[in-house]
């Protein structure tokens, strides 16, 4: 009995390796690559998603646009490498900056922003779609300089956005 179902064993194993490797062939609705093409357009046209700003300023009155760009100006010396948002919305002119995909990196931000904007808070808002939604901090290592990063007791991070 044992040596039936050895025998048996061995013959569908190897029958099992037999088979022929065959294509399949998908026969796609037309419909949905219309869906598809039209997917594509609504994010091609709209390159915003949800996230969050600082806002540093909101003033309304006739002086608002000036007070704002100035404190805009004054922003941008500071930090020149975050993006400022002047925004009007009735009836307040307010000024925000960043684009922070999440509320831990706007309130990374924020610690060191409110030292100098006594006033500022984080607030929900469309920001601009990353540059590489995919590359979140991702560590971008050349070649040549791998070598004196591993090397070295001081390591230093090259981000997508340092280069």
């Amino acid at each position: 009995m044992k040596l039936f179902i050895t025998v048996l064993f061995v013959l569908l194993s190897i029958c099992s390796f037999s088979q022929n490797k065959g294509y399949v062939i998908l026969e796609q609705d037309q419909r949905i690559e219309q869906l598809i093409q039209r997917q594509n357009e609504i994010h091609s046209a709209d390159n915003t998603i949800d996230g969050f700003r600082i806002q540093i300023f909101m003033e309304s009155g006739n002086e608002a646009v000036e007070l704002g760009n100035m404190e805009s100006e004054k922003f941008k010396e500071k930090y020149p490498d975050i993006p400022v948002y002047f925004i009007f919305g009735q009836p307040y002119y307010r000024l925000r900056v960043g684009d922070f995909r999440t509320r831990l990196e706007a309130e990374k931000a924020f610690q060191t922003i409110s030292k100098d904007y006594k006033k500022a808070f984080i607030t929900s808002d469309r920001i601009q779609l990353p540059y590489n939604v995919f590359c979140d901090s991702t560590l971008i290592i050349y070649e040549q300089e791998e070598d004196v990063i591993n090397n070295s007791t001081d390591i230093e991070l090259y981000y997508y956005n340092d280069l």
